[in-house]
């Protein structure tokens, strides 16, 4: 099962409430632990790496007549308040092409190790959809259309290294 979150999405559609048009939901945000063969996790050790899987799903009658790119952003907050700690853009936004029709998408962003200091954050994930194409990536102030959506995670600890003796 994993971690709850927080989650909205809004299209043209459903900015004057009117469903079934095109309609979208963040289906999944996860914390990943690879040394855990990714297991999902809301408590990693400060040298390891991590992964964060994005899920998202477009339905509705309007979704074959959509095209461009999602732009899929990753953000990391402190909060507890830690000198020193994580904040902001976690790498490069990923344009993620729409496919004619399809429904359901996925991103994962990974991170290496010994790249968040230890304490306590929330991931926020930002889909923005583009009219326009991916190659070459779209510069970021690029238009964007109606089509957004967010999800924010549970709290996520990353703690020192920990000695895991049997």
């Amino acid at each position: 099962m994993a971690p709850p979150f927080q989650t909205a999405f809004q299209t043209y559609a459903t900015d004057f409430g009117i469903p079934g048009i095109l309609d979208g939901a963040i289906t999944g945000l996860t914390v990943l632990d690879p040394t855990e063969n990714n297991e999902p996790t809301l408590l990693l050790e400060e040298d390891d790496p991590y992964a964060v899987r994005v899920d998202w799903q477009v339905t509705g009658a309007g979704l074959c007549s959509l095209g461009g790119t999602w732009q899929v952003a990753l953000y990391i907050n402190s909060v507890d308040g830690q000198p020193g700690a994580a904040h902001g853009q976690v790498g490069a936004t990923v344009p993620v092409a729409v496919v004619g029709c399809q429904q359901n998408y996925s991103v994962t962003f990974t991170q290496p190790a010994s790249s968040v200091p230890a304490g306590l954050y929330q991931f926020v994930v930002s889909i923005n959809h583009s009219p326009q194409g991916a190659t070459p990536p779209p510069p970021v102030d690029q238009q964007v259309t109606e089509n957004v959506g967010f999800a924010q995670s549970s709290p996520v600890k990353f703690t020192a290294i920990v000695d895991e003796t049997n």
